[in-house]
């Protein structure tokens, strides 16, 4: 170690195997095993603090036939500010124990580990003190030279940093897995309120819908925030490790035999790529939870009113200036065309806002259609979404809601008003929102809701009530 170019080169090929891992436990286990290798000494340890500023050996690497000191913690003999020693980051050096002048509490301590001579240096967790590095020489005094008490020191340094970026990666896991958890948990409480409002459509019980949706949404709204917030977070910690990983690709390229196979196990240019991928899909999912809980709350808003003469066509445009960002261009889709073709009514009795949620469902259902036939390159026709009204020749009110997407086979267009029956992916429909479109037009406003879809031309649903409600 005399030679200042051979002991940089040493550090930094130690430093290399340390900080090649974000596992906190390898990174530590490479650490002692290295440095007691390089300094060719009996035990190297690290000593790791609690909060009271006691603590015990976490890691340790110790050659036969010297005992292990694993799990071990601080004596009796230890005086309660034995810590603040090291918080400044100062070093201790004992050569001979029977010749340093520790008192015999402490020397009977150091007996029972076998220690003749050690070397304890702090390690500093962004200028905190986390816990001691220490060396014991077993067989006999052992005079640590500066070179020596140098060497721990950086090493410890290297440590302190590498402790930082493990505990970063586990905070960044964390947030991931607890954010995750929280919409598993988000999820199965919509599913829940989505079989509860169709049971109290099916019982007519549209009356206590809205208190009910009101106080979920509500519920639903305080853990959304928690996990969007988690996010951004999750998301910048995913990007500085990411960029961490990069960084040690470009200056560490030939990596140590056991961290090639574990990159080449997890396929890591894989879960970089596929990494920030799935956190994008959780805050799509966040996204479209946060917008279900703002048409709960509208739903739940408008439904207070009793049946009362409305103008149609404002719930109509009400609903549309909600869905207004789904019709706009999104990157490489084109912007969804809307055309209103309104006719002269006069004003209908009806439940406003449980027609406003037939609109929603009609419109939501007609902009999935056409972007997803604008996604597989299949839409031949500039997307259009068409809106007519119109008074029938028996004075009832119709309302088409059109589109010129891919249609309906059949099949499907039999069991389209079936409760819970969906031919969309995973995570993107209930198969609850025509069933419950239908409910209402039939059950609460003596109407009909028909659907025509022939493949290939698009698909028209068309609702028909009556002007006035009989009292129910």
């Amino acid at each position: 170690y005399r030679d200042l170019a051979q002991r940089e080169a040493l550090i930094n090929r130690i430093s290399t195997q340390i900080r090649e891992s974000l596992d906190l436990r390898d990174i530590l286990q490479t650490a002692v095993h290295a440095i007691r290798t390089q300094i060719a000494t009996d035990r190297v340890l690290i000593y790791q603090f609690d909060e009271d500023w006691q603590g015990k050996v976490i890691v340790e690497d110790v050659s036969p036939p010297w005992c292990s000191t694993l799990g071990a913690g601080t004596d009796n003999c230890f005086s309660s500010g034995y810590a603040d020693y090291y918080i400044s980051g100062r070093v201790r050096a004992i050569d001979d124990i029977y010749n340093s002048g520790i008192d015999e509490c402490h020397l009977r301590f150091l007996e029972q580990l076998q220690v003749k001579a050690n070397l304890i240096v702090p390690i500093l967790l962004n200028k905190r003190l986390w816990g001691l590095l220490i060396a014991h020489e077993c067989r006999g005094p052992h005079h640590w030279t500066g070179t020596e008490i140098e060497l721990l020191l950086s090493l410890a340094g290297q440590v302190g940093v590498a402790i930082g970026q493990a505990d970063l990666y586990r905070q960044a896991t964390e947030n991931a897995d607890r954010a995750q958890q929280e919409a598993e948990n988000l999820e199965k409480t919509l599913l829940e309120l989505q079989h509860t409002q169709s049971q109290l459509v099916q019982t007519e019980k549209m009356s206590s819908l809205g208190q009910l949706v009101a106080g979920v949404a509500h519920e639903i709204n305080n853990p959304v925030s928690f996990i969007d917030g988690n996010l951004s977070h999750a998301w910048d910690y995913a990007q500085d490790l990411l960029h961490l990983i990069e960084l040690y690709q470009t200056h560490y390229p030939e990596p140590i035999a056991a961290i090639a196979r574990e990159i080449d196990k997890i396929d890591l240019g894989f879960l970089s790529a596929d990494f920030p991928k799935l956190l994008e899909s959780m805050r799509v999912g966040v996204e479209r939870i946060k917008s279900i809980v703002m048409s709960l709350r509208t739903f739940s808003r408008m439904d207070e009113a009793e049946i009362k003469p409305v103008d149609i066509h404002d719930g109509l445009d009400s609903t549309v200036m909600i869905l207004q960002h789904r019709l706009k261009a999104n990157g490489d889709r084109a912007e969804i065309q809307l055309q209103r073709d309104y006719g002269d009514l006069p004003p209908v009795e009806c439940y406003a806002g449980q027609l406003n949620q037939v609109f929603m469902n009609l419109l939501s259902n007609a902009i999935d259609a056409l972007e997803d036939q604008l996604e597989a390159g299949t839409q031949r026709q500039p997307p259009l979404i068409t809106i007519r009204t119109r008074l029938t020749k028996t004075e009832d009110v119709e309302i088409a809601i059109a589109d010129n997407g891919p249609g309906v086979p059949e099949a499907v267009r039999n069991r389209i008003f079936e409760p819970f029956f969906t031919t969309k992916p995973v995570g993107k429909g209930t198969g609850i929102g025509l069933s419950i479109s239908y409910q209402i037009v039939t059950e609460k406003h003596n109407g009909t809701l028909i659907c025509e879809a022939d493949p290939g031309q698009g698909t028209t649903f068309t609702i028909t009530i009556p002007q006035h409600q009989g009292t129910t």
